[in-house]
């Protein structure tokens, strides 16, 4: 790290592959879990049914997260470019799944989560093309 914004990149990076790492172990792993599932507001009785989309959901943000760590690992030590490019595809796409919840959800109840889930990544996005 030699200046101010690639430390920025760097840390806002690593939260935001962190938190959708917690996330996919959250719907892939422990999802069996009664207080997981009522963290994600799924019955007992909807459990069976909702576990593949919950898998499969986890698994999108394992690949969120693994493709903005190697972008990391690319702005690095290999070409600086192509892992910025890497970091705002994948920090993007967090981006924009995190505002896509909170517009779907009327509540409003989960906006601190998808603050937690949005803001890194926004901030390395914003790292990233700049």
């Amino acid at each position: 790290m030699t200046d101010p914004a690639t430390a920025v990149l760097v840390v806002s990076g690593l939260i935001a592959a962190g938190v959708h790492l917690w996330i996919f172990i959250l719907e892939s792993v422990l999802f069996g879990r009664a207080p997981v599932r009522r963290m994600f507001e799924v019955g007992e009785e909807h459990a069976a049914a909702v576990r593949p989309w919950a898998f499969h959901q986890g698994v999108y943000n394992l690949l969120l997260a693994g493709g903005l760590l190697t972008g990391l690992g690319f702005a690095l030590t290999g070409p600086p470019g192509s892992g910025r490019l890497l970091v705002a595809v994948a920090a993007g796409s967090m981006v924009v799944a995190g505002l896509a919840l909170a517009a779907f959800d009327p509540r409003r109840e989960r906006l601190a989560g998808l603050a937690a889930q949005c803001l890194p990544a926004a901030v390395a996005f914003l790292v990233a093309v700049s």
